[in-house]
């Protein structure tokens, strides 16, 4: 069982940043997608480019009722904060504005706030889920810099976090607390919940050029690989059937785990213009995509 010490109470940032500022921050936009997914057919609408602005937009994820994307944005060559878009009212509205950077927003498990990574420290902080709310508050702080993290349960989350340069481990933590425990020597900037499963899955590099996905049971431990990423790869999300997408180039490949298929082509964005696609994330229902490329 995956459980912290007794006396326990109940690729990254830092080089995304270096390279941000030897080289200025990348021009991407975020796309929305409709999907009808079935269970041996999959179909994939025309890429919708919701930012549609020069500059950074990035990191999208949905909010739990499906009806809202939370993302990274540098506006005026500020510090990044975090937007909301809305999918039927096809609105943005700014939630974040603070002297420091915000990163990869997730919305927590009571569903009345959101999480981020902060600041030249790089902590982990509170949100209200409503713009011009009370005050952030302080979640996790760690002696390493925390890069990524997802939300397993209301109580504990899984951070990938390095002292101060790659690679990054993965860290089960507790908010408030000032323990964690390391799970992993290196993984990936991927980390999520696995759908109908009490586990967390992440990427793990193998060598220069290849890397796996792989899932940790969350009661017993317990690892297993369940497909190697696709090459160039690094980012994939889950469907709420089980089954995983993953990315390369301007398409999008499906695998369902337990089975000896590989990763099949669904969808070719290449005649929208769409290129590198990365950062994916599905909506709660399975029936929209949202994706980063380049514009």
């Amino acid at each position: 069982m995956i459980t912290l010490k007794q006396s326990f109470i109940p690729f990254c940032l830092t080089l995304f940043a270096s390279v941000a500022r030897a080289q200025g921050i990348p021009d991407t936009e975020i796309f929305l997608v409709k999907l009808k997914a079935g269970k041996e057919t999959f179909q994939a609408g025309t890429p919708t480019n919701i930012t549609q602005r020069p500059g950074y937009d990035n990191q999208p994820s949905f909010t739990p009722d499906g009806k809202s994307i939370l993302f990274t944005s540098q506006r005026d060559g500020q510090q990044t904060d975090i937007y909301q878009y809305t999918l039927a009212g096809k609105k943005t509205m700014q939630l974040t504005k603070t002297p420091e950077a915000e990163y990869s927003p997730l919305v927590t498990p009571d569903r009345k706030s959101f999480s981020v990574v902060r600041g030249k420290e790089q902590q982990l902080w509170r949100f209200p889920l409503s713009a011009g709310s009370s005050q952030p508050t302080l979640l996790l702080a760690m002696p390493q810099l925390i890069g990524y993290h997802v939300w397993y349960n209301q109580d504990s989350l899984f951070v990938a976090a390095f002292p101060d340069q790659p690679p990054m481990g993965m860290y089960l933590a507790v908010p408030g607390a000032k323990q964690t425990e390391k799970l992993e020597e290196s993984i990936g900037r991927s980390l999520h919940k696995v759908p109908r499963k009490q586990a967390v899955s992440y990427l793990v590099p193998v060598s220069d050029s290849v890397a796996e996905i792989k899932q940790v049971q969350v009661k017993t431990g317990e690892r297993e690989s369940l497909i190697q990423a696709l090459p160039g790869s690094q980012d994939y999300a889950w469907l709420p059937d089980g089954r995983l997408l993953m990315a390369q180039g301007a398409k999008v490949y499906v695998y369902r785990p337990g089975t000896n298929r590989r990763w099949k082509e669904v969808a070719d964005f290449t005649k929208q213009g769409v290129k590198n696609i990365t950062r994916l994330a599905v909506s709660p229902n399975g029936d929209y995509l949202s994706f980063v490329a380049n514009p």
